[in-house]
């Protein structure tokens, strides 16, 4: 996951430096998901099925872990919103930190995608814990 987010080469453009942040933030929600889901429905071909899975899948199963270890690890993260919320938080920070350090695109879908992860893990562990 770290690799992921922090390590892997970054995608520098010989230009100006905040015109790259300006090209690498998309705060509208849905919209990244909602044009993948209308690729797929518009090339209902494998090999499209599959890079909709990677990402949507991809950015929900990377933080299960986080909404189980959380409360697990935690005895304050034990409650449903106030885990939700540091995850939010969490999740917020990581991708300014993407951001802002060219690793990546800031999108409030991976934010939400993220913190729906982290709801399955939490379930999980609610689940385990009874």
């Amino acid at each position: 996951m770290l690799w992921l987010l922090f390590i892997r080469s970054r995608n520098v453009e010989i230009v100006d430096y905040w015109a790259q942040i300006s090209t690498r933030i998309n705060l509208i929600p849905f919209s990244s998901i909602g044009s993948m889901l209308s690729t797929l429905r518009e090339n209902p071909r494998w090999d499209v099925l599959w890079v909709v899975v990677y990402n949507l899948g991809g950015n929900i199963g990377m933080f299960i872990p986080l909404g189980f270890f959380l409360p697990a690890l935690w005895d304050k993260q034990r409650r449903f919103w106030r885990c939700m919320g540091t995850v939010v938080l969490v999740m917020t920070a990581v991708e300014f930190t993407q951001l802002f350090t060219l690793r990546g695109f800031c999108e409030t879908d991976d934010v939400l995608l993220n913190v729906l992860g982290a709801a399955i893990g939490y379930g999980i562990w609610k689940i385990g814990t009874k």
